[in-house]
Protein backbone atom coordinates (compact mmCIF):
# COMPACT_ATOMS: atom_id res chain seq x y z
CA UNK A 1 0.00 0.00 0.00
CA UNK A 2 1.38 3.38 -0.57
CA UNK A 3 0.69 5.34 2.28
CA UNK A 4 2.32 2.39 4.60
CA UNK A 5 5.38 3.70 2.71
CA UNK A 6 7.81 5.00 5.46
CA UNK A 7 8.44 8.28 2.87
CA UNK A 8 4.58 8.62 2.27
CA UNK A 9 3.55 11.05 5.17
CA UNK A 10 6.86 13.56 4.93
CA UNK A 11 7.33 13.43 1.29
CA UNK A 12 3.52 14.27 0.52
CA UNK A 13 3.22 16.81 3.47
CA UNK A 14 6.70 18.13 1.68
CA UNK A 15 5.40 18.33 -1.86
CA UNK A 16 1.51 19.99 -0.23
CA UNK A 17 3.32 23.16 1.36
CA UNK A 18 5.46 23.93 -1.50
CA UNK A 19 2.36 23.66 -4.35
CA UNK A 20 0.33 25.62 -2.35
CA UNK A 21 2.75 28.54 -1.81
CA UNK A 22 1.82 28.95 -5.89
CA UNK A 23 -2.03 28.53 -5.60
CA UNK A 24 -4.68 29.55 -3.30
CA UNK A 25 -6.23 26.19 -3.31
CA UNK A 26 -6.07 24.05 -0.03
CA UNK A 27 -5.34 20.47 -1.00
CA UNK A 28 -5.83 17.80 1.07
CA UNK A 29 -4.95 14.10 1.05
CA UNK A 30 -6.42 11.02 2.82
CA UNK A 31 -5.53 7.61 2.84
CA UNK A 32 -7.08 4.74 3.14
CA UNK A 33 -6.74 0.95 2.96
CA UNK A 34 -10.28 0.18 1.57
CA UNK A 35 -13.22 2.67 0.77
CA UNK A 36 -15.80 -0.21 1.73
CA UNK A 37 -16.29 -3.35 4.25
CA UNK A 38 -17.50 -5.47 1.62
CA UNK A 39 -19.23 -8.05 4.18
CA UNK A 40 -21.60 -8.68 1.97
CA UNK A 41 -19.16 -10.32 -0.55
CA UNK A 42 -16.69 -12.34 2.36
CA UNK A 43 -20.28 -13.36 4.22
CA UNK A 44 -21.62 -14.17 0.66
CA UNK A 45 -18.42 -16.49 -0.36
CA UNK A 46 -18.58 -18.02 3.23
CA UNK A 47 -21.95 -19.17 3.10
CA UNK A 48 -21.35 -21.13 -0.31
CA UNK A 49 -18.61 -22.52 1.10
CA UNK A 50 -20.54 -23.72 4.14
CA UNK A 51 -23.11 -25.09 1.55
CA UNK A 52 -20.57 -26.66 -0.42
CA UNK A 53 -19.31 -28.32 2.63
CA UNK A 54 -23.00 -30.04 3.92
CA UNK A 55 -23.13 -31.11 0.57
CA UNK A 56 -20.15 -32.99 1.11
CA UNK A 57 -21.16 -34.14 4.40
CA UNK A 58 -24.03 -35.76 2.97
CA UNK A 59 -22.47 -37.58 0.18
CA UNK A 60 -19.35 -39.11 2.36
CA UNK A 61 -20.91 -42.93 3.54
CA UNK A 62 -19.56 -41.69 7.02
CA UNK A 63 -21.82 -41.62 10.30
CA UNK A 64 -20.73 -38.02 12.05
CA UNK A 65 -21.74 -37.24 15.53
CA UNK A 66 -24.66 -34.73 15.71
CA UNK A 67 -22.49 -31.97 16.99
CA UNK A 68 -19.78 -32.42 14.42
CA UNK A 69 -21.40 -30.93 11.49
CA UNK A 70 -22.88 -28.09 12.89
CA UNK A 71 -19.58 -27.01 14.30
CA UNK A 72 -17.80 -28.00 11.35
CA UNK A 73 -19.82 -25.57 9.31
CA UNK A 74 -19.30 -22.69 11.53
CA UNK A 75 -15.93 -23.19 11.23
CA UNK A 76 -15.47 -23.60 7.37
CA UNK A 77 -18.01 -20.61 7.52
CA UNK A 78 -15.92 -18.15 9.71
CA UNK A 79 -12.44 -19.69 8.15
CA UNK A 80 -13.73 -18.81 4.56
CA UNK A 81 -15.13 -15.41 5.59
CA UNK A 82 -11.78 -14.54 7.35
CA UNK A 83 -9.50 -15.57 4.25
CA UNK A 84 -11.67 -13.69 1.70
CA UNK A 85 -11.99 -10.54 3.67
CA UNK A 86 -8.23 -10.17 3.20
CA UNK A 87 -7.67 -6.69 0.68
CA UNK A 88 -5.78 -9.30 -1.91
CA UNK A 89 -8.48 -11.57 -2.21
CA UNK A 90 -11.39 -8.80 -2.08
CA UNK A 91 -9.74 -7.28 -5.00
CA UNK A 92 -10.26 -9.71 -7.22
CA UNK A 93 -13.30 -10.92 -5.99
CA UNK A 94 -15.07 -7.50 -6.16
CA UNK A 95 -16.38 -5.81 -9.52
CA UNK A 96 -14.65 -2.64 -10.99
CA UNK A 97 -18.34 -0.92 -10.85
CA UNK A 98 -18.82 -1.65 -7.10
CA UNK A 99 -14.97 -1.06 -6.14
CA UNK A 100 -15.36 2.83 -7.89
CA UNK A 101 -18.48 3.85 -6.39
CA UNK A 102 -17.43 2.96 -2.64
CA UNK A 103 -14.40 5.05 -3.51
CA UNK A 104 -16.47 7.98 -4.97
CA UNK A 105 -18.94 7.47 -2.04
CA UNK A 106 -15.87 7.75 0.43
CA UNK A 107 -14.03 10.43 -0.73
CA UNK A 108 -16.62 12.78 -0.76
CA UNK A 109 -17.70 11.56 2.88
CA UNK A 110 -13.73 12.65 3.29
CA UNK A 111 -14.44 16.09 1.90
CA UNK A 112 -17.12 16.87 4.63
CA UNK A 113 -15.61 15.24 6.86
CA UNK A 114 -12.25 17.53 6.71
CA UNK A 115 -13.97 20.91 5.99
CA UNK A 116 -12.52 20.71 2.64
CA UNK A 117 -15.78 22.74 1.41
CA UNK A 118 -14.65 25.47 4.37
CA UNK A 119 -12.47 27.56 2.58
CA UNK A 120 -13.25 30.95 1.98
CA UNK A 121 -13.34 31.32 -2.06
CA UNK A 122 -14.24 27.34 -2.22
CA UNK A 123 -11.18 26.23 -3.48
CA UNK A 124 -10.58 23.47 -1.52
CA UNK A 125 -9.50 20.11 -3.23
CA UNK A 126 -9.84 16.39 -1.76
CA UNK A 127 -6.81 14.01 -2.85
CA UNK A 128 -8.50 10.29 -1.72
CA UNK A 129 -6.07 7.58 -2.55
CA UNK A 130 -8.01 4.06 -1.56
CA UNK A 131 -5.21 1.13 -1.05
CA UNK A 132 -7.31 -2.30 -1.99
CA UNK A 133 -9.54 -0.50 -4.97
CA UNK A 134 -6.23 0.84 -6.14
CA UNK A 135 -7.53 4.13 -6.81
CA UNK A 136 -7.29 7.78 -6.67
CA UNK A 137 -9.63 10.26 -6.28
CA UNK A 138 -9.62 14.17 -6.79
CA UNK A 139 -12.72 15.75 -5.58
CA UNK A 140 -12.37 19.77 -6.07
CA UNK A 141 -14.87 22.40 -4.52
CA UNK A 142 -16.89 24.40 -6.47
CA UNK A 143 -14.52 27.48 -6.97
CA UNK A 144 -11.86 24.98 -7.95
CA UNK A 145 -14.62 23.17 -11.27
CA UNK A 146 -15.49 26.75 -12.49
CA UNK A 147 -11.71 28.25 -13.09
CA UNK A 148 -10.36 25.16 -14.40
CA UNK A 149 -11.04 23.60 -18.14
CA UNK A 150 -12.18 19.77 -17.80
CA UNK A 151 -9.98 18.40 -19.89
CA UNK A 152 -6.44 19.29 -18.54
CA UNK A 153 -8.12 18.56 -15.62
CA UNK A 154 -9.13 15.10 -16.38
CA UNK A 155 -5.77 14.88 -17.41
CA UNK A 156 -4.01 16.34 -14.25
CA UNK A 157 -6.16 13.68 -12.11
CA UNK A 158 -5.35 10.55 -14.25
CA UNK A 159 -2.06 11.41 -13.60
CA UNK A 160 -1.77 10.45 -10.18
CA UNK A 161 -0.87 6.61 -9.47
CA UNK A 162 -2.44 4.66 -6.05
CA UNK A 163 1.39 2.50 -5.62
CA UNK A 164 4.01 4.35 -7.06
CA UNK A 165 5.75 6.52 -4.52
CA UNK A 166 7.11 8.65 -7.88
CA UNK A 167 4.08 8.47 -9.70
CA UNK A 168 1.93 9.84 -7.17
CA UNK A 169 4.35 12.69 -6.16
CA UNK A 170 4.37 13.45 -10.14
CA UNK A 171 0.58 13.67 -10.28
CA UNK A 172 1.16 16.21 -6.93
CA UNK A 173 2.99 18.10 -9.22
CA UNK A 174 0.61 18.16 -12.36
CA UNK A 175 -2.17 18.86 -10.26
CA UNK A 176 -0.23 21.68 -8.59
CA UNK A 177 1.07 23.18 -12.17
CA UNK A 178 -2.38 23.32 -13.01
CA UNK A 179 -4.03 24.86 -10.35
CA UNK A 180 -1.14 27.24 -9.99
CA UNK A 181 -2.17 28.53 -13.48
CA UNK A 182 -6.07 28.70 -13.10
CA UNK A 183 -6.15 29.47 -8.96
CA UNK A 184 -3.32 31.96 -8.77
CA UNK A 185 -2.33 32.68 -4.72
CA UNK A 186 -4.14 35.79 -3.06
CA UNK A 187 -1.84 38.27 -0.82
CA UNK A 188 -3.36 37.01 2.16
CA UNK A 189 -4.63 33.34 3.25
CA UNK A 190 -6.91 33.32 4.77
CA UNK A 191 -7.43 29.54 5.65
CA UNK A 192 -4.61 27.37 5.77
CA UNK A 193 -5.65 23.42 6.76
CA UNK A 194 -2.88 20.88 7.82
CA UNK A 195 -0.46 19.66 5.22
CA UNK A 196 0.32 16.14 6.46
CA UNK A 197 -1.93 13.51 4.79
CA UNK A 198 -4.41 12.17 6.71
CA UNK A 199 -4.16 8.48 7.20
CA UNK A 200 -7.36 5.99 8.09
CA UNK A 201 -6.96 2.70 9.60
Amino acid sequence: MLHADDRFHSAVESAVDRLETATDAEIVVVAAPRSGSYRDVSYGIASIAALVAFLIVLAVPVDFFPWVVPLELALVWAATGWLVSGNRILRWLVPASRKRAQVEEAAHAEFHRESVHATPHRTGVLIYVSAMEGQVEVVPDLGIEGRIPKVPWKEACEAFSHDDMEHFLAGLDALGALLAEHVPPLETDLVDLPNAPRIRS
